[in-house]
């Protein structure tokens, strides 16, 4: 079986899991108004993060992996954090990841197994501490698994597939270990800011 579609099968197994978990413990998410316009808001904000890497910074030899995952990471977890619930960060990943194929590069299903399965994760890891960005250590974990994830299938799957470009094993664990790196990284960043944030939001609205 090519191994892309296997990931696919992979992605929608995950996505089923997810969905029974949360029907099983009545955890569907219902979002108000105010809610889908934060999230909404944060999707725009995610594009606007990797704009400096659209313009030139992606060329950054070795090390890109890194700064990329710090800014986008930040304001994830921030969004996360203000929309603290099942479904959030699903919503997220998938709507910048369709915003930046609207905006930039033309709508392709292909590369939408890479956003599921990035929400997916990270919705499983969520149910699975009972706690969405709650601590510092919550987020940490959070960002190294958004790291560790989004590189390894991204690279080893997505790449190959779509692009028709394949890389070195050391290459794609170094890349993979600069993703955790800076996305934990980021997810400090963005849980510290957040606290400030979520003050004011509460007190001012959108």
């Amino acid at each position: 079986m090519n191994p892309y579609i296997a990931s696919i099968i992979l992605v929608v197994l995950l996505g089923a899991v997810l969905f029974y978990t949360l029907r099983m413990k009545s955890m569907i998410p219902q979002f108000s108004t105010e809610e889908l316009i934060t999230v909404a808001l944060f999707c725009s904000l995610l594009y606007i993060a990797i704009l400096p890497f659209k313009f030139g910074l992606s060329r950054i030899p070795v090390i890109q992996a890194f700064f990329f995952s710090v800014s986008y990471t930040a304001i994830l977890a921030i969004g996360i954090r203000l929309v603290p619930k099942a479904g959030t960060v699903t919503m997220l990943i998938c709507g910048h990841s369709l915003l930046s194929q609207i905006l930039s590069s033309g709508v392709n299903p292909l590369w939408w197994p890479y956003a599921l399965l990035a929400g997916f994760v990270l919705e499983i890891y969520f149910l699975t501490t009972g706690n969405y960005l709650g601590t510092m250590r919550n987020a940490l974990g959070a960002g190294a698994v958004r790291g560790f994830t989004v590189y390894v299938y991204f690279y080893y799957f997505s790449a190959p597939y779509i692009w028709h470009q394949h890389f070195a094993p050391w290459y794609i664990w170094l890349q993979a270990g600069q993703g955790m790196a800076g996305s934990a990284l980021g997810a400090a960043i963005g849980f510290y800011l957040s606290r400030t944030i979520i003050q004011a939001f509460r007190y001012g609205g959108i």
